[in-house]
């Protein structure tokens, strides 16, 4: 349902658009939940056991929840090997939004040495940061 759509996206209109967008965000979940099942399920019965990648991510109620439930063990790799040696959020305010934004590029950019990967991790280091600054301000969370 997806690929016509991504193949030649202006024969469709905004919903249609918008539709195969959602349906390829399922698609890519159930990709990597099914490939993450398949590999606990394969190295429990070698013996041994390794983490569940995904909690539930689309039931997130903020943009960082949903960081820490999707894609867990690179999301983990990333805060432990690139975030908390940057300094985290140790090093002040403006310093931890410069973090989080290059920790995201540098999670896109391992996605693939693309300029859209590198964009996408861009964006969405600033969208944390933007909601960071957002929840500090307003005392939500």
């Amino acid at each position: 349902l997806v690929s016509p759509v991504y193949a030649n996206p202006s024969e469709y209109n905004n919903y249609s658009l918008l539709l195969a967008a959602i349906f390829y965000t399922i698609q890519l979940y159930g990709d990597f939940s099914g490939l993450t099942d398949m590999a606990r399920s394969v190295s429990y019965f070698l013996g041994f056991e390794i983490p569940e990648n995904f909690h539930a991510p689309f039931f997130s109620s903020s943009v960082r929840e949903f960081w820490k439930r999707w894609h867990v063990t690179l999301s983990s790799w990333l805060q432990d090997y690139i975030y908390f040696p940057l300094g985290g959020s140790r090093l002040g305010e403006f310093r931890t939004y410069i973090n989080l934004i290059l920790t995201m590029t540098i999670g896109g950019f391992w996605h693939g040495a693309d300029y859209t990967f590198i964009a996408w991790g861009f964006y969405l280091g600033i969208i944390l940061s933007i909601e960071r600054l957002y929840y500090k301000y307003t005392g939500e969370e």
